[in-house]
């Protein structure tokens, strides 16, 4: 429909571009990035911290990764979690986030019920036009504004009940989308959210403990990410309008849903897959280095240039989110019998972040993604499933932020553009010739 249209807008295109070296003469910090490539400081957050390097006369040193909820180590709420028998890591971190402080006994179980009943049975479908998860749940959380009495409260209190509303239907949202059946209530009324979730990704297949806990722990590292992130920026910048938390949500997912964001688990399953028809337990080191370097050259792999997994913006050293799923994962991939394929896949990543260092001289880890994938692989999750799961965790960070912003932050985000385009100018008189003599646009614009 109208071709025409689309072959004017590519003969503009030139005119509408902007030039790189704009950015620099201008001093404009081109993705909110500064020149080192650290992220321009924009806000404050008491939820949560993300280090991954000391600067050192303006440069990076590389250190150890931390994420810090509410104050807590990440590393230190996984194994608080790993010292009891329930399967509830993500109840607890998403209580931390939103509430600021960790839940007693009895504020956990009131967490946990709210998180299996407080749902809306209206966003559950068997079958949906939209064939992207993540565009369906965008739109099904504005859904929820319409039925909602009283959408537009600007109370705390009220805003944070309808956020569990949100984390409470998704699930069963995006399980009956995906299965086509009808999912109404949470399957498994005493066992852990994880868990539900588990079992309604894999139809209702029996699971193993530690299957339970590999999905637990990634729920927990993808529950938030401090408030720098796209989809949490997104979030935070709709929220400074005052708007309500269904707008906030919809759109955070909406960032999330973007290939440079949350779309890069499902990359790298598709790279695993490459790796082990391209790679075994004979493979050398040097086999792994060269694969490395034609995947940089844009020779194997997908075509991109990238290493799917290796590489982050903040952390340098190591990426504490994939250490913790690391770990998990091979224990799981012991008792699946799947430890050559973690040895692999460990043997990929140290001639990945080698190769990195050689071609381009950084100092790379692997990050949340590389294990990720593998992850939801032992656990038998479809990759259409991925990225929706990456939703349903951070939905407790979207919520915080929320929050916070509706709380501390009142002023409205709205940052400044500097105009680089064309001045112009209108000669009325060539208008009037051209009208009387039915001449082109283009015979009156004049250029100053």
């Amino acid at each position: 429909m109208s071709g025409r249209l689309k072959e004017t807008y590519l003969a503009n295109e030139p005119d509408n571009a902007i030039a790189p070296e704009l950015y620099s003469k201008y001093h404009v910090k081109q993705g909110l990035r500064n020149e080192n490539g650290t992220g321009v400081k924009v806000g404050l957050t008491r939820i949560c911290d993300v280090i991954g390097y000391e600067m050192v006369n303006n440069h990076k040193r590389p250190i150890d990764g931390e994420l810090i909820y509410r104050g807590y180590s990440l590393n230190d709420l996984v194994k608080l979690e790993k010292s009891t028998n329930k399967i509830q890591g993500y109840e607890t971190a998403a209580f931390l986030l939103i509430f600021g402080n960790l839940p007693t006994p009895s504020e956990l179980a009131e967490f946990q019920f709210v998180l299996k009943h407080n749902f809306s049975n209206s966003l559950v479908f068997e079958n949906y036009r939209t064939k992207n998860l993540l565009n369906a749940m965008q739109i099904e959380v504005l859904k929820l504004f319409g039925q909602d009495q009283n959408p537009e409260t600007d109370s705390l209190e009220d805003r944070m009940m309808k956020g569990l509303c949100i984390l409470s239907s998704l699930p069963l949202f995006v399980f009956s989308v995906y299965s086509k059946k009808k999912i109404s209530s949470y399957p498994l009324p005493h066992a852990g959210f994880a868990e539900n979730v588990l079992w309604m990704a894999r139809d209702h297949q029996p699971y193993s403990k530690q299957e339970a806990r590999v999905l637990d722990v990634l729920m927990m590292v993808h529950a938030d990410h401090g408030g720098g992130n796209n989809s949490t920026f997104a979030d935070v910048v709709i929220s400074s309008t005052g708007t309500d938390i269904y707008s906030c949500i919809s759109a955070a997912i909406g960032s999330l849903k973007g290939p440079k964001h949350g779309g890069a688990a499902g990359k790298v399953g598709s790279q695993t897959q490459m790796l082990l028809k391209t790679l075994n337990s004979e493979s050398t080191d040097e086999e792994m280095n060269e694969l490395c370097e034609k995947i940089l050259r844009k020779e194997a792999g997908d075509g991109s240039g990238l290493i799917y997994g290796i590489g982050h913006a903040i952390y340098t050293r190591s990426d504490p989110r994939c250490q913790l799923i690391k770990e998990e994962v091979r224990i799981l991939a012991k008792e699946k019998g799947e430890e050559a394929t973690f040895d692999l896949m460990e043997r990929f990543e140290k001639a990945a972040c080698r190769t990195m260092k050689k071609v381009k001289g950084n100092t790379v880890c692997a990050n949340v993604d590389y294990y990720s994938g593998f992850a939801y692989h032992l656990l038998g999750i479809d990759q259409a499933l991925y990225t929706p799961l990456f939703a349903i965790s951070r939905c407790a960070g979207w919520i915080a932020h929320h929050l916070e912003n509706r709380q501390s932050n009142r002023k409205l985000i709205r940052p400044a553009n500097i105009y680089v385009g064309k001045r112009r100018t209108i000669d009325f008189d060539a208008v009037k010739k051209a009208q009387e003599q039915a001449l082109q646009p283009s015979d009156w614009r004049v250029v100053l």
